[in-house]
């Protein structure tokens, strides 16, 4: 197993496999040219960073002359339905046996934007079982180095940034057109929340001039994903923000809590809780904020923060989950009230009195 795990700041040249080894190079080159049949993967429930980098890849790849196929665990929510090639993607959930299928033939796969295999669901035992060479491109903390090439670089903001890098690296550039450059400028739009957040390296305007130049369009990528809200699900944020958040100043954090119930009441489709963590964090005594939603088998957490806290920690320690220093995920068993209650005990353990971090 080969792994890369860059860190450090890399101002001035977003090419972050630069420093890669030469046989790491020799190897992936040669696995770029000999491939003729690849599969991509990427996480369930995906979003705007990990259906995009998926699509921009694929074209890039189909263009310079492989057959090329995206196989999900499940769909994506239908504000990213309209990016280019979204329909060819294949979803294990609805056809098991053609993904397996596909991917048993394939001569090379790619894994992006996940770090654990965990997070690919259903698909998890046939990428474990997957016999020839893997790839990973994320910016997500590894648990394992599962793939034959492992390049995690947890400094970027977006996995759709390194899959650029990557095109250019491997000299693949080139093939990249204005669908493909569609695909990853939203992927990078949608993990930076429109370059508010993981985007203070300049790193990431280089390689969006660079994609708008290949004749992505910016101001249509923020209207398809942010300009096409149903009223329900305004209605929906309204109801969350009025009746359903409860502020704990002396913490200077915020949750967010939905039941079943409440999800239906506004007639819930898939996607239409994307970005209410962040809300909270508007808020300027409030610099960590949770979002429970209940689902059938648990309740499901996202968590955010601002940057001096680290929510991957109370993630990890707490509810299963992981993810990036201000953004991360998890899960609880258990009843609402108990999560909440859990959730209290875990602020008050975490901080003092006075909001400053004992136990981060």
């Amino acid at each position: 197993m080969i792994s890369i795990f860059e860190n450090m700041f890399t101002s001035g040249n977003p090419n972050c496999f630069k420093d890669i080894n030469n046989s790491t190079e020799a190897a992936v080159r040669k696995l770029l040219i000999e491939s003729r049949k690849i599969v991509i993967f990427t996480h369930k429930n995906p979003d705007g960073d990990a259906i995009g980098s998926a699509l921009g890849l694929t074209q890039a790849l189909r263009d310079r002359g492989k057959d090329v196929h995206v196989v999900l665990p499940d769909s994506a929510p239908g504000f990213l339905r309209w990016l280019p090639a979204y329909q060819d993607v294949v979803f294990f959930g609805y056809n098991p046996e053609k993904a397996k299928g596909m991917v048993e033939s394939a001569d090379l796969v790619f894994c992006l934007d996940f770090g654990d295999t965990e997070r690919i669901g259903k698909l998890e035992p046939v990428v474990q079982t997957f016999q020839g060479p893997s790839i990973l491109l994320a910016h997500h903390p590894a648990g394992k180095n599962f793939a034959s090439h492992n390049f995690v670089y947890t400094n970027k903001g977006s996995t759709a940034e390194i899959v650029f890098s990557f095109l250019d690296h491997f000299d693949l550039l080139e093939y990249l057109n204005e669908s493909g450059a569609t695909c990853l400028l939203t992927g990078i739009i949608t993990d930076t929340l429109g370059f508010k957040v993981a985007s203070s390296n300049p790193d990431v305007f280089e390689v969006t001039m660079k994609l708008m130049a290949l004749g992505a369009n910016k101001d249509l990528i923020f209207d398809k994903v942010y300009n096409q809200y149903s009223a329900d699900r305004m209605q929906l944020l309204g109801f969350s923000l009025s009746s359903r958040m409860i502020i704990y100043e002396k913490y200077q954090a915020a949750c967010i809590y939905l039941s079943i119930a409440d999800l239906e009441r506004f007639n819930h489709k898939k996607g239409d809780t994307e970005g209410f963590v962040n809300y909270p964090l508007s808020m300027a005594n409030v610099r960590f904020s949770v979002l429970f939603t209940e689902q059938d088998d648990c309740i499901k957490l996202s968590l955010r923060s601002k940057p001096d806290f680290a929510v991957n920690q109370i993630a990890k320690k707490y509810y299963e989950g992981g993810g990036h220093r201000n953004a991360a995920g998890g899960k609880f068993f258990g009843t609402m009230s108990d999560a909440i209650k859990s959730f209290e005990n875990i602020l008050q353990v975490t901080f003092d009195t006075s909001g400053e971090i004992v136990n981060g």
